[in-house]
């Protein structure tokens, strides 16, 4: 009995490690994609939208290093293409948008976990690096 929870654990995490890495290519298509100039919202979203799946993906199997270090790579993401001055204002505010989210994600998670000072240290991050007026 032993041997088979075994089994069934370690195909478990397998399939988790390999869900990991297709949703991994899957981000830095989307990241290459999103780097291009001509970049428009629809990328973006989908960007957006990929990048929470993944880290939704590590969440439900425990993983929160890996959660925390995609929503992290998410909203640092975000906030360049925030400051990016080739970039339209509409699609500035909808960074803007999206990066309030994942910073609201990442703060939830902290103090969730009794962490206050790393809470503390997004908020003011990101209000030093986005500008008040979009």
């Amino acid at each position: 009995m032993a041997q088979s929870v075994n089994a069934w654990l370690q195909a478990k995490i397998d399939e988790y490690k390999f869900n990991v890495r297709d949703a991994t290519v899957d981000f830095y298509l989307a990241d290459a994609a999103l780097s291009r100039p001509e970049a428009d919202i629809n990328q973006l979203k989908g960007y957006n939208s990929l990048c929470l799946d993944m880290a939704n993906l590590c969440l439900q199997n425990g993983d929160d290093q890996s959660y925390l270090h995609a929503l992290c790579k998410l909203h640092n993401r975000l906030i360049t293409e925030i400051n990016n001055p080739q970039r339209s204002n509409l699609f500035q505010v909808q960074c803007y948008h999206f990066a309030r989210h994942t910073l609201k994600m990442i703060c939830q998670y902290y103090a969730m976990m009794g962490i206050w000072e790393k809470a503390t240290a997004f908020q003011t991050d990101f209000v030093k690096r986005v500008p008040f007026q979009l």
